[in-house]
């Protein structure tokens, strides 16, 4: 018996239009996967040359290129779960924007680091958009949302994400920052008037226990922000270091497009933050909801501290050679850890009660 006779008849008129449709498909894909290789590829060979010249960009930025980048998500994921954009206006009147994957009622929402935007979250918004609700947030200044010249004070940055939850309908939730992320993230849940997310994920920042990391080396960060000769090389370095090995070639564009957008006087003032280091650490011990803290071996020690403080309710994982973006250079292991977490998180019944006990600033 021959299980599909359609395919015997491929000359048949009636099926040639749709064979035809397929084999176009197939060719589009193949050649959107060769394309996407090939920028990859050229991309890393400008990586792995770097150190000796300087890495560049083998490619040049337009004004806005984000755009481009959602053309590149698409080619480069044919099959996966449709990342989509979103735009809405804060309470002041300003564009906000974020990227949403995936159609359950319990959500992920991640906050990028420093600069940063919400693209560089692109391979968790595939990975795991088939089991939860991902949204990438880009806060004021950075990605697609709008630049500001008003304020960046910790009181606005919390606005903007409550009114992120409220335009995105947002439920039962967990929250994770990376980098800059974690420590607004933290503000965000000590002060927010509303309901508390199910749990946080906190991405290779401190969290203030113990002595403060050491700096890997002077700053010239001012500086060099401050001069307009050496601002994008500064900025290049910099998005060039915070990866262990080259990422996909459309993260690594969105990621200086981000950092090359933001003015240098709000670049400086999102590093000023008005707290003490014990300001975080209270926040974290005051939490009666599980805490995922990923990171690398700088900040051990202060693993093993809330690992005392909350060994029933924390998860510490350390990741030994990747990049301060770990959940891009080693993703498939931080997604499974993310996916393990969000399963624990929202398979323990009812939502946390808001926290009443609130940290004092410290000014």
């Amino acid at each position: 018996m021959k299980l599909f006779p359609i395919t015997q008849k491929v000359s048949d008129k009636t099926f040639r239009p749709f064979r035809q449709a397929f084999d176009f498909l197939c060719v589009l894909r193949a050649l959107c996967a060769f394309a996407v290789k090939s920028w990859e590829t050229l991309l890393s060979r400008f990586w792995s040359g770097r150190r000796k010249t300087g890495w560049v960009l083998p490619f040049p930025l337009l004004p806005s290129p984000f755009p481009s980048l959602c053309l590149m998500l698409f080619l480069n994921n044919a099959t996966a779960a449709p990342i989509e954009d979103h735009h809405f206006t804060n309470r002041e009147g300003l564009s906000l924007h974020y990227l949403a994957a995936g159609s359950s009622p319990q959500t992920i929402v991640l906050v990028p680091g420093w600069l940063m935007p919400a693209a560089i979250f692109r391979r968790q918004l595939e990975a795991l958009s088939d089991d939860y609700r991902v949204i990438a947030f880009d806060p004021r200044s950075q990605g697609a949302s709008a630049v500001s010249k008003a304020s960046h004070a910790p009181s606005r940055r919390i606005a903007d994400l409550e009114d992120l939850l409220l335009a995105a309908g947002v439920g039962h939730y967990i929250l994770g920052g990376w980098s800059l992320g974690v420590l607004e993230i933290l503000d965000f849940v000590a002060r927010t008037s509303l309901p508390p997310p199910r749990g946080l994920v906190l991405i290779d920042n401190s969290i203030g226990e113990g002595p403060a990391p050491k700096p890997v080396g002077p700053s010239t960060r001012a500086k060099s922000l401050s001069n307009p000769k050496t601002r994008e090389r500064y900025l290049t370095d910099f998005c060039h270091g915070i990866f262990d090995t080259p990422p996909p070639a459309d993260i690594a564009h969105a990621v200086l497009a981000s950092a090359l957008q933001v003015p240098t006087p709000v670049a400086l003032e999102l590093l000023n933050q008005p707290y003490p280091r014990t300001y975080w650490r209270e926040i974290v011990g005051a939490q009666t909801v599980p805490i995922l803290y990923a990171i690398r071996p700088r900040f051990a020690i202060q693993g093993e501290a809330l690992l005392a403080k909350k060994a029933a309710s924390a998860q510490v994982v350390i990741f030994e050679s990747s990049g301060h973006a770990l959940f891009v250079d080693d993703a498939p292991r931080f997604n499974q850890h993310l996916r393990d977490f969000a399963r624990a998180v929202f398979s323990s019944g009812s939502p946390p009660a808001s926290n009443e006990n609130r940290p004092s600033s410290g000014s």
